[in-house]
């Protein structure tokens, strides 16, 4: 029996349905969906799974979590049988996910991720459950022909034991991973001593466990900040680092207000879950600290944080959309930020040089100067 895609599915997304139904059309049970941006995949995964299965997704943005739901509720069907991590879950990481809800199924679906190193782990975390579960596992994911490597087949290889590619069409192919290793372990988290503190990465969070160069030039900028307020005798400091990424502008404020006994209120919030889960690690030496409150949360572009709550905003934005440089990525985030400071708050922005952000900062707050430059990274103050 094939099923239907919605009609503005695109071709990786029928490539993927199409090589499922060719080559894993036997698999019964709930259904796993990997990296789902549109609902499509979702959405035919629930019309296969049939009423007595459920369909666990995971997909790292928040935003694509939110389209999925919306794309499975606006076809008319319920989503009482729609497990999405992050969301119907606290559990972040793909094994625990599965392991919660207890996923009896032998088939996966979705894109292939960027990173490495989430393909990994997301590979072994599935063979691990279903070994476990003594049930045979499909993995079928698919990506852009030009972007695939001999590498993604090796990242796949340490959870399956057998991994091939399928007959491409077009600009897309996919790989099919079957036959789960039976003694596999997780893939642990990577590890960077930096400041007073560590690093931790999953998956494919930015800069994965190394301190990237623009975000030490505002941590930096923040360090200095925290300062100044310190020296005024001011009350606990109420900041927000948006996009908080691996979590290494928290870790540096919360080393900072650990040694120096100044009270700080950190809220750190991505879209993208990997980078919660990293930051929740590179935290939990200082959760429970006197004097520091931290809070991690799963958001997009801060929506959940209440309006003027904050002293101050970090932002070392993101200004690539896949391959393609967008400066415009960066727009709703200083709206964010300037919503969420309260009056006489200021936001501290690092952008690659080349970009001149400091005009968009300029049309929204009262004042904006610039605190450091080199020939690679510039870091702006705004002040609401």
């Amino acid at each position: 029996m094939t099923f239907a895609l919605e009609e503005n599915a695109d071709a990786l997304e029928r490539l993927i349905a199409h090589d499922v139904a060719e080559h894993a059309e036997d698999a019964a049970g709930d259904i796993l969906v990997l990296d789902d941006r549109s609902g499509a995949l979702t959405g035919w995964a629930t019309a296969k799974a049939g009423e007595r299965s459920r369909v666990f997704v995971r997909t790292v943005s928040l935003a694509h979590a939110a389209t999925v739901r919306s794309a499975v509720r606006r076809r008319g069907e319920s989503d009482a049988r729609l497990l999405i991590a992050g969301e119907d879950s606290p559990k972040l990481d793909l094994g625990s996910f599965l392991a919660e809800h207890e996923f009896r199924g032998s088939l996966a679906l979705g894109r292939l991720p960027k990173s490495l190193a989430a393909l990994e782990e997301n590979a072994r975390f599935l063979a691990k459950h279903v070994s476990r579960a003594k049930t045979e596992m499909a993995l079928v994911l698919g990506g852009a022909t030009k972007h695939m490597t001999r590498s993604m087949n090796d990242a796949l290889a340490a959870g399956f034991a057998d991994v091939h590619g399928l007959r491409g069409k077009g600009k897309f192919r996919c790989l099919k991973a079957s036959m789960p290793r039976a003694s596999v372990e997780a893939l642990g988290p990577r590890e960077t001593p930096w400041g007073g503190g560590r690093i931790t990465a999953f998956g494919g969070v930015f800069s994965g466990a190394k301190p990237d160069r623009g975000g030490e030039s505002l941590a930096r900028a923040a360090s200095a900040w925290m300062t100044n307020l310190s020296s005024l005798g001011r009350g606990a400091a109420r900041v927000l680092d948006l996009g908080c990424g691996n979590g290494m502008l928290s870790l540096a404020l919360s080393e900072r207000a650990s040694l120096s006994g100044f009270e700080l209120s950190l809220t750190a919030t991505d879209i993208d879950l990997d980078a919660v889960r990293s930051t929740r690690a590179t935290l939990a030496p200082y959760i429970d600290r006197p004097g520091i409150d931290v809070r991690v949360t799963w958001d997009d572009a801060a929506a959940r944080q209440p309006s003027e709550s904050c002293d101050l905003v970090l932002l070392n934005p993101p200004f690539h959309d896949g391959t393609r440089v967008d400066a415009t990525l960066v727009e709703p985030l200083i709206e964010a930020a300037h919503r969420i400071l309260e009056p006489g708050g200021q936001l501290l922005l690092v952008h690659n040089s080349h970009l001149r952000y400091r005009a968009l900062l300029e049309r929204r707050f009262a004042a904006t100067r610039e605190v450091s430059r080199d020939r690679t990274f510039t870091v702006l103050s705004a002040t609401k």
